[in-house]
């Protein structure tokens, strides 16, 4: 079978470009999951008959389908194949966490998804079916199509029964609904055009038609930044091994094992990482058995530069730290080189090509001078078109095709950006302005510290105190008294908290980061 005789082609999309991949080596293993390997055939086989069930669901261009299986299984990826082939769009059910999947989603919020996005199905599992019956049931009686698994026979498997039709693909028709948590606690749906899904999958591809061999290893949810990035590795012919959740211990075992080169981790979980590789001895990728790993880009919240430090003399130069957001795509990435710089590993490195970003203020909107710290704001085509159901909102962040990413920072001379922390976040202590991040940084720069969140808590007469929560290393010595002595002659006495909590873990909150506000509840 020739690549014009494949039924797929007529999409003209990354989907169709990965599905020509498979075909061309139908045998070779492409998926593993639960220690089973999906070959491409395989995976070609799964996406038709999904695409069939669909279609027979009544699923069309435009139309949104509502994903409910188990963490990042398979489907994850051919339920959005399929989809898209159809000219329809996907959204996930299972978690708003871009770190991990572990958490369910509570019912309610799966319903309200369901009616904000006026999805037309609940695709599902043999897991998930009973819930996925009482959710559709729940958002007025949808209907429920059921996993169909790759079967036997020729790659493609479609010429037996004919073929099915791929709509054309319209780059500017719906592709994916994002689902963040939201400050309110009901998740926020950030729409993506195909041009967005399809330029990010491409784009990747481009810039690493050299690479040889990508064995990619996926710990965070499919449903969230990772997935084109999975995309992208089969597209070039790779493989992709897909965990739950993460676990340092597995994820070592799992690079060693199966060779793996690329991976993509929140901040937090490199974090656990190099907590896992030094309390193993390990002194380099060698010692640590991730000698094969090629790159490891790590995103989410900011890293401290000396944890920063910490990694690179651990795992040397394989790691990119990236920036950006649900809403923009990819910002900016610190290349591997730029980690060996002190001063660049305080940055989130310099924007990519096809991205601008202006630092502007927050009140006038003016942009300021190179090195005034502002707010945040980027133009590029990986934006999306807005929140599903909210057009306030969407106006507030949307403005004359910028986004304002509520992000406090600056650029530098050379380009580099620098974030400060949150628009939000800042703690106006005693008349000036502190930067929680600022704090962070400078607290993880303490031998023993490993995790540090700080924040503001107002008093019965609003005004503002800096608090901190620290995870420290259970063999070290660290004294709260020596850390605010430590801020206030490094930073200033307003820096310092007055209060310093010492804990085992971190709350996370259900974007994976430090939960604040639940730090602030515990206080009150």
């Amino acid at each position: 079978m020739t690549p014009q005789d494949h039924w797929w082609t007529e999409s003209d999309s990354y989907v169709a470009d990965i599905l020509s991949v498979f075909a061309a080596a139908p045998d070779r293993p492409a998926v593993h999951w639960r220690g089973e390997a999906l070959s491409g055939g395989e995976l070609i086989r799964s996406v038709t008959g999904t695409l069939r069930a669909l279609r027979d669901s009544g699923v069309g261009p435009g139309d949104v389908v509502a994903v409910l299986v188990a963490p990042n299984s398979p489907e994850m990826l051919t339920a959005r194949y399929a989809a898209h082939l159809l000219g329809g769009a996907v959204c996930y059910l299972r978690s708003t966490n871009p770190g991990t999947s572990s958490a369910i989603l509570p019912p309610a919020h799966q319903i309200q998804i369901l009616r904000d996005t006026a999805a037309v199905t609940v695709y599902a599992d043999d897991e998930s079916a009973q819930r996925a019956l009482e959710l559709a049931e729940g958002a007025g009686g949808l209907p429920v199509t059921r996993v169909r698994r790759a079967g036997a026979g020729a790659a493609g498997g479609t010429a037996e029964a004919g073929a099915p039709t791929a709509a054309p693909w319209d780059p500017q028709a719906l592709s994916v609904i994002s689902f963040t948590s939201g400050s309110t606690g009901r998740p926020k749906g950030i729409r993506l055009a195909g041009r967005v899904w399809n330029g990010s999958v491409r784009g990747m591809v481009a810039a690493d038609r050299a690479a040889e061999s990508v064995k990619l290893l996926v710990t965070t949810p499919l449903s969230h930044t990772v997935a084109a990035m999975a995309d992208a590795a089969l597209a070039l012919g790779g493989e992709i091994h897909l965990h739950e959740a993460f676990d340092a211990g597995r994820f070592v075992a799992a690079v060693s094992e199966q060779e793996i080169s690329w991976t993509f981790l929140a901040t937090t979980q490199l974090f656990q990482l190099l907590d896992h590789l030094d309390e193993r001895g390990a002194l380099d990728l060698a010692s640590g058995g991730l000698s094969s790993l090629k790159r490891l880009i790590y995103s989410g919240s900011p890293a401290a530069p000396a944890r920063i430090a910490q990694a690179v003399r651990i795992l040397g130069p394989v790691m990119v730290q990236a920036y950006g957001t649900g809403e923009t795509g990819r910002i900016t990435s610190l290349r591997r080189e730029d980690h060996y710089d002190p001063w660049l590993s305080t940055t989130v490195g310099r924007p990519f090509p096809e991205v601008e970003v202006v630092v502007g203020d927050p009140n006038t909107g003016e942009p300021v001078a190179t090195g005034e710290v502002g707010e945040v704001r980027v133009r590029s085509p990986h934006l999306m078109d807005g929140y599903t159901g909210d057009p306030e909102r969407t106006a507030k962040v949307l403005r004359d095709g910028w986004y304002f990413t509520g992000d406090i920072g600056y650029s530098d001379e050379r380009g580099y950006l620098h974030l400060l922390g949150r628009v939000a976040d800042v703690v106006k202590v005693g008349g000036v302005k502190v930067h929680p991040t600022v704090v962070e940084r400078e607290i993880l720069s303490l031998p023993g510290v490993r995790h540090a969140a700080v924040y503001g808590v107002q008093d019965r007469d609003g005004a503002e105190h800096l608090h901190a929560t620290l995870v420290c290393d259970p063999a070290a010595e660290v004294r709260t008294e020596a850390v605010r002595a430590h801020l206030a002659e490094s930073l200033s006495v307003l820096h310092a908290p007055e209060r310093i909590s010492l804990v085992s873990a971190l709350p996370l909150n259900d974007n994976g980061k430090p939960d604040k506000l639940r730090l602030r509840l515990l206080e009150a």
